[in-house]
């Protein structure tokens, strides 16, 4: 019974990856996973009773070990790999977090802007508090009745300012 599978699973190697390939609907990796731990349960098991050992068959006997599989939570397929997987994933995921050293940095940062934000002149603190509120130069100019490209520019002179203070306290 071994040969017979063996000679099958050397002969039809690549129609079962592809089967498998269509099962996962995913990369090559996932399926080849998929059909190396269908094939390890096979040869782990002491017998397998089959009607006929033909081509036929025996495709049909991996396709359904390999659904089995894959769609199943409780499989072995679930538990060695695609629960290790998730693991690892998360791992991942953790170590992508911001460091504190990060958090400190952009708290400082966001600290020098709103001294800068402060130091700016009544006018062009009011208009960027407009627009960040209005979120439109547009609306900005209609509630004030100041022309749109005098706004446009006070809001552009205020950000300037900001970055230019900004750079300088932070590359001093």
């Amino acid at each position: 019974m071994r040969k017979i599978f063996d000679c099958y699973i050397t002969r039809n190697y690549q129609q079962l990856l592809k089967i498998s390939k269509n099962i996962t609907k995913s990369d090559i990796e996932t399926s080849r996973e998929l059909l190396h731990e269908c094939l390890f349960q096979i040869y782990s098991r002491d017998e397998i009773k089959l009607k006929e050992y033909n081509d036929d068959s025996l495709r049909y006997y991996l396709t359904s070990i390999m659904r089995v599989n894959y769609y199943s939570n409780t499989s072995p397929y679930h538990y060695r790999i695609r629960k290790e997987r998730q693991r690892y994933t998360d791992l991942t995921e953790v170590l992508n977090m911001e460091s504190e050293q990060e958090v400190f940095e952009s708290e400082q940062l966001f600290q020098l802007l709103e001294e800068n934000y402060a130091e700016l002149d009544w006018f062009r603190k009011s208009l960027l508090d407009m627009y960040l509120t209005l979120n439109s130069l547009k609306a900005v100019s209609r509630k004030t009745t100041i022309p749109l490209t005098s706004i446009s520019r006070y809001i552009k002179e205020g950000k300037e300012q900001i970055r230019a203070n900004v750079l300088e306290k932070l590359n001093k």
